[in-house]
Order: C-alpha cells, then sequence, then structure tokens
C-alpha cells in the first residue's frame, strides 16, 4: 500500500506539473494572435491556476482517504474542495457524506450554510434541522423539513424530529398524528411506535402513550431508552408492580443489555419516581434515541445507526444514554477509537456505565489481552452481575486460560439452569465451554457444548467456523464439517479469520488447490495474521510453490510475536515441509477413497 510521505511526494509533483500546464495554457489563450512570448502572463494567472489546482489537490486527497479508510482526511479534504467551489452539488455531498461518517456535524452545518438550499443534500438539511431544535429556533425545524424528501431511515427520522418541534411550538394535535402514521412496513412502524409514546408522554396523554408502550414493548424493536420512558411513566402513574414486573427479566438476562437495565430496576423497587419528561429537549433526545435504536434493530437505519446518532448526539451532547449508544453503534462498525471517546463519557451513575465498560474492555483487548483480561477481573469483582462475569470468561478464553475459562463457564450455566434460563438462551456460554474444552485437548466434552450452541445460534458465523474447522481437523464429519465453514463464509464472506478456516480445513483433507484460492483471498482480508500468513506458506509448499511459500514463511516470521510459532517458521525455512502435517489427514482421505493409509502420496 502507498505511504502517506509518497502520496503526499506524489500530489506535490502533480501540482507542480499542474501549475506549469495551467500557466501555459491560460498564458497562451490570452497572448495576442501570432504572438508566440510567454514571458508576460495574464494578471489573473496566479488565482486561476491556484484555484484549479487546490480544488485538483483537495479531491485527490479525499478519495485516498477513502481508498485507505482515512475518515478524517476525507473529511478535511473534502471540505477543503467544497470550501473552493461552494456551487458544486457533488463537492458538497461528498464532504457532507465524509464528516457524516466521523461525526462532524458542526463541520456539516458550517458547509450547509455555504450552499444554496437547492443543492443541500438530505443529512445536511437534517443537522441544519438538529441545530435549529438545539437552539430553539422551531419555526427553522419545520420549515427545513416539511418539504423536503429524505431516504429511507432519514425520513422517520425528519418527520419524528418535526413533530417535536411542532409540540414545542403549542401544536399538539398535529404533532401527535404525524408520528402515528402508518407505512407500508410493519418493522419501520413498531421502530418508530417507542418514540410516538414519548411524543404522547409530552403532550401529558399518559393512557393513550402507556397504551402504545405496552404494545411497543413486545416488539423486537423494543429499545432500552424506550422501556426506561415506558417504566418511568408507570412509576410516575403509580403502577410500581407493573414497571417491576416488566423490568425484571430484562435486568436478569445473559447480555450485556441486562446491566443497562439493573439501574433502572433498583430505581423501581426503591419506589423513585421522577417527572415523565421535564423539555422538549429531553422529549426529542429520547424519542429520536428511541427511534434509531429501533431502527437499527431492525436493520433499517444508515451507517449500523451512527450517521443518525451523531445528530442526536448534537442535540443533546451531555446525554450519557446517546453516548453509549453511540459508542456501540461506533464499536459495531469496527471504528473503535471514535466509539471509545463516547463510551468513556458514560460515568458511573449511569445506568449504561457497566454496558460501556464492557464494549471498552473488548476494545483493549485488541492492543493488550493482558490488561484486557485485567480490566474484566476488576469489573467483575466491582460490579457483580451475570454479564460481567461472563465477559471475564470470555476473556480468559481470549487469552488461552482455558482451565480457569471452563471453570467459570461451568458456574455461570449452573446459575443459569437454576435461574429457568433455556440452552437457546445460554447459547455463548455453551460455546465458551466448547471451546475451552477442545483447547484443552477433551474432544469427548466438546462436542456436545458445541453442538448444543450451533443448535441453539444455527446462523452464528463463529460457532459453524469453530465447530467446522474442528471437526474437519481430525477427520470427522468432513461432509458437515465444510458445509458449515461454507455457511460460515457466505453469512460473514469478508471475514479473513473464517475464509482461513475454511481453507486450513480444506488443506488438513488435502484438497491443496482449493486450499490456495481460499488461503489468498484470507491474506488479502487479513494481511498481518501471522497464522493465516503462515498457513498460505504451507499451501504453497505442498503446490510446489516453493519460492513463495519461503517468502510468505519470511513474511508470517516478521509479523509473529509468538517465540513458538518462530521457531516453527525457522525450521520451515529451512527445511520446508517434509511430510503431510496431520496423519488424521491422511486417514481422512484414505477413508473416503476406500484406500489404504499407506498408498497416500504428497507433494514434496
Amino acid at each position: 500500500m502507498l505511504s502517506l510521505a509518497v502520496f503526499k511526494a506524489f500530489i506535490r509533483h502533480i501540482i507542480a506539473c499542474l501549475g506549469l500546464i495551467s500557466l501555459t495554457s491560460v498564458a497562451v489563450a490570452q497572448t495576442p494572435t501570432g504572438s508566440t512570448n510567454l514571458s508576460e502572463p495574464a494578471a489573473n494567472i496566479e488565482l486561476v491556476r491556484a484555484l484549479d489546482v487546490s480544488i485538483f489537490a483537495a479531491t485527490l486527497a479525499g478519495r485516498y482517504g477513502e481508498a485507505t479508510d482515512n475518515s478524517a482526511l476525507a473529511a478535511q479534504a473534502w471540505s477543503r474542495a467544497y470550501a473552493r467551489q461552494p456551487s458544486d452539488r457533488v463537492l458538497l455531498q461528498r464532504a457532507v457524506q465524509a464528516n457524516g461518517e466521523i461525526g462532524d456535524i458542526g463541520a456539516i452545518i458550517r458547509l450547509s450554510r455555504l450552499a444554496p438550499a437547492g443543492i443541500r443534500p438530505p443529512l445536511a438539511v437534517l443537522a441544519l434541522a438538529t441545530e435549529a431544535f438545539a437552539q430553539g429556533r422551531y419555526h427553522d425545524v419545520t420549515r427545513l423539513l416539511s418539504k423536503r424528501d429524505f431516504p429511507y431511515g432519514q425520513d422517520l427520522f425528519a418527520q419524528h424530529l418535526r413533530a417535536c418541534a411542532l409540540l414545542a411550538l403549542g401544536q399538539v394535535e398535529q404533532a401527535t398524528e404525524l408520528t402515528k402514521v402508518l407505512s407500508d412496513d410493519g418493522d419501520y412502524d413498531q421502530a418508530a411506535m417507542m418514540s410516538h409514546a414519548i411524543l404522547l408522554t409530552q403532550a401529558k396523554k399518559y393512557q393513550e402513550a402507556l397504551g402504545i408502550f405496552q404494545m411497543a414493548s413486545k416488539n423486537e424493536q423494543a429499545t432500552p431508552s424506550g422501556i426506561r420512558a415506558y417504566t418511568n411513566l408507570l412509576m410516575w402513574q403509580n403502577r410500581q408492580g407493573e414497571a417491576i414486573e416488566l423490568l425484571r427479566p430484562l435486568a436478569l438476562g445473559s447480555s450485556s443489555k441486562a446491566t443497562q437495565f439493573q439501574g433502572t430496576l433498583k430505581e423501581a423497587q426503591k419506589g423513585i419516581k421522577a417527572q415523565p419528561l421535564r423539555n422538549h429537549q429531553t422529549t426529542a433526545t429520547l424519542g429520536l434515541l428511541s427511534l434509531v435504536e429501533g431502527l437499527e434493530v431492525a436493520r433499517l437505519s444508515p451507517s449500523n445507526g451512527s450517521e443518525l446518532l451523531f445528530l442526536v448526539a448534537h442535540l443533546n451532547p451531555q446525554s450519557q444514554e446517546v453516548s453509549f449508544a453511540l459508542g456501540q453503534a461506533l464499536a459495531a462498525g469496527n471504528k473503535a477509537d471514535l466509539a471509545a471517546g463516547y463510551l468513556r463519557k458514560v460515568q458511573p451513575s449511569s445506568p449504561d456505565y457497566v454496558a460501556a465498560q464492557i464494549e471498552l474492555t473488548w476494545m483493549a483487548f485488541s492492543k493488550d489481552p493482558e490488561f484486557a483480561l485485567d480490566q474484566a477481573r476488576a469489573l467483575a469483582r466491582t460490579n457483580p452481575a451475570f454479564a460481567t462475569q461472563t465477559l471475564l470468561a470470555d476473556m480468559l478464553a481470549a487469552n488461552h486460560q482455558d482451565r480457569e475459562a471452563e471453570a467459570t463457564y461451568d458456574q455461570l450455566i449452573n446459575e443459569s439452569e437454576a435461574a429457568g434460563r433455556t440452552k437457546r438462551e445460554n447459547w455463548p456460554l455453551y460455546f465458551g465451554r466448547g471451546c475451552a474444552r477442545e483447547r484443552l485437548g477433551r474432544w469427548s466434552e466438546a462436542l456436545p457444548d458445541l453442538r448444543t450452541a450451533q443448535a441453539s445460534a444455527p446462523n452464528q458465523p463463529n460457532v459453524l467456523n469453530y465447530l467446522g474447522y474442528a471437526l474437519a481437523d481430525r477427520g470427522e464429519n468432513l461432509d458437515e464439517a465444510l458445509a458449515l465453514l461454507r455457511t460460515a463464509t457466505r453469512l460473514r464472506p469478508r471475514s479473513g479469520e473464517i475464509a482461513d478456516s475454511y481453507g486450513w480445513a480444506l488443506y488438513r483433507i488435502g484438497r491443496y488447490e482449493e486450499a490456495a484460492s481460499l488461503l489468498e483471498r484470507a491474506v488479502s482480508l487479513s494481511p498481518n495474521v501471522s497464522e493465516i500468513t503462515e498457513h498460505l506458506g504451507d499451501v504453497y509448499w505442498r503446490t510446489s510453490r516453493h519460492i513463495e511459500a519461503r517468502l510468505e514463511w519470511s513474511r508470517a516470521y516478521n509479523q509473529s510475536t509468538k517465540p513458538a510459532q518462530k521457531n516453527a517458521l525457522e525450521v520451515k525455512l529451512s527445511q520446508g515441509l517434509t511430510t503431510d502435517p496431520t496423519q488424521a489427514a491422511a486417514e481422512a482421505i484414505a477413508a473416503m477413497s476406500q484406500l489404504d493409509v499407506s498408498v497416500i502420496k504428497y507433494p514434496q
């Protein structure tokens, strides 16, 4: 890949060339006919050259930033290009999109103010409307949103933001009618129900709000923010028992989301109640947050919800609930640095604090596994809960401390069964224990756990990948093993790790040419993983591509930080591969071919 330093030098070279071309062409154009004198160019030549070249350079830098996933560079470059040509619709669209990816809503607003209203893209209009709402300019919100078309996902956001502005202007009936408009998409309508109920609460239509909340809480799109608003209204209506009944199963769940409800449950059990909503900013924040979360659950939201959540965060930057939701969405979108900044805003007093710390611990694992394990131990100790104990078990397994991990999974499974949780709910625990047992060499105990996890989560790529590879590696149920790995690859086609497992399984059973193709793809998807690079070297050797094999082994050696792997690679680099890596593979091929093991031959 081209380094940034080389790219900048390339840009400077192009700019210099373009400057010379621009200087020459403009001078020729403005020199009297028949004259060849280029020594006295026109007076405005420097302005023309500077404008043309700077836009080209910024555009090129923007494309480079996009190609290299450098969102900050792309945002800066496209913004600079548009600022130099504020009538260009395409440049504005690219600048708004790039700034939206990094959440710089302020930059979008500044750019949009330069633009004629007719060329503003939808996200720019939403940003201007959000800014107007935050400043209490509700008439401007309705003006900006009432006559614009928005794409799927953004249209519902615009509709509910406009409704909040109408409510703030005292137009209660028009506001509540706007948010209960039904579409032809059931998932779409369900995602909007919590937001509609929150708006009804602000309008003091409590009984109507309770009815909508009750229906919405039974849907898959029921969100933590919406459930909290619902229980808060129940408490305000002196219906404490109903609030506790709603919250208890959510707080006792096995996922990290359970920790989000535990603080709310404790407040309900203590009888603590607060006024349902205090101001229009709170209503808009909670309603829009619930809406975006519902859209994300239904997979109807753009950019994993982060694009719209950035707008909500701009509307209410002090909301820790929004910070947590945004951090989660960014983490899911592989934007760890941005995510961490928002997750760290969540304070211990917030009901989202423990869930935020769980997310941060997993982020730390990619950089320092031992530090992340220490963090998990501390979190489980200071905030004892099912979710934090699960985090600890998973982190132990990820750090290859499998005996302690197995014991922790055992304890969690026993607690789950005592609490009446089903195997379907607890598939991550069975999967974790099965993986730990497999690595401990206890395959007969591991297999039932892995099959339980696979039966309970039949479309979970990690489960399919692990079980499929483990079976293939042992030469067991090869047709099933390869089918599991094919399904995992289909479900997660851009996973280098899964492509590696599928390719390595083919390698282990002697299908080298097929394995080479998959392992080449795996390396292209995960170019810096030493194990994957080493696997590609192995398959190259088996297909008599010895020079390429040694190149890959050399790359793997430089990538690796594990002494044992480096030692093994040194042997391969000096001696190559002399025999097939496992007798189990030979036996599997012999069994499939009805041949004696002794007749199996391998390329040397």
